[in-house]
């Protein structure tokens, strides 16, 4: 993954656990789920 990709990996995390603390979220499992909507187009 290049830099400007886990960039913006990092910052969807972190927007994502401040505004909703109930959910529980994995960088990891986030990571692999914008890489799949990436290989579908």
């Amino acid at each position: 993954m290049n830099p400007k990709s886990e960039h913006l990996v990092d910052l969807i995390f972190k927007k994502l656990t401040i505004y909703n603390k109930k959910i529980f979220l994995e960088k990891e499992n986030l990571n692999k789920f914008i890489l799949s909507l990436f290989k579908e187009n």
